[in-house]
């Protein structure tokens, strides 16, 4: 008999009669939510959650079909922390932008390279061969700098 009631108890808490059930929301109030949710106001994004949230601990045969596309939208659409990086088309125009200043800089530094003086007479072979040479002769370390004999 004690355990009769307890499973009235229970069948009766579990049941969809015992808990006051929250209105349903209507279409215009939930319609098109993807193409007007980044221009809500946070509060208004709250409020929208938490009755979605409330509607979603009923059945979900009783839900619209709009409640079931903004509960879809709000849990993994495109928004906050998913929102795509790039609009369509800006990844086109990032390319199109950075091969524009690679190719800007390859012209730019042609362009400085023939307006440049010639190059000083210590950069060329002769000078170097004939520095090494004497190095050598000073028996010059290039790693701990000039080695003496003592």
């Amino acid at each position: 008999m004690f355990t009769r009631s307890l499973q009235r108890q229970a069948i009766r808490f579990n049941s969809t009669v015992a808990k006051s059930a929250p209105r349903a929301l209507s279409n215009a109030y939930i319609g098109k939510l993807e193409s007007r949710w980044t221009t809500l106001p946070k509060e208004d994004q709250q409020t929208i959650i938490e009755e979605l949230k409330s509607r979603m601990e009923l059945p979900w045969q009783e839900l619209s079909p709009a409640e079931k596309k903004a509960a879809y939208y709000i849990s993994f659409g495109e928004w906050g922390p998913r929102r795509p990086l790039y609009a369509p088309g800006e990844k086109s125009q990032i390319f199109w932008i950075v091969t524009g200043c690679f190719i800007g800089s390859i012209f730019m530094f042609a362009g400085i390279k023939m307006l440049a003086k010639p190059a000083p007479a210590s950069l060329g072979r002769e000078w170097q061969e004939k520095s090494d040479e004497y190095l050598k002769s000073k028996n010059a370390n290039p790693f701990s700098g000039y080695s003496q004999i003592q």
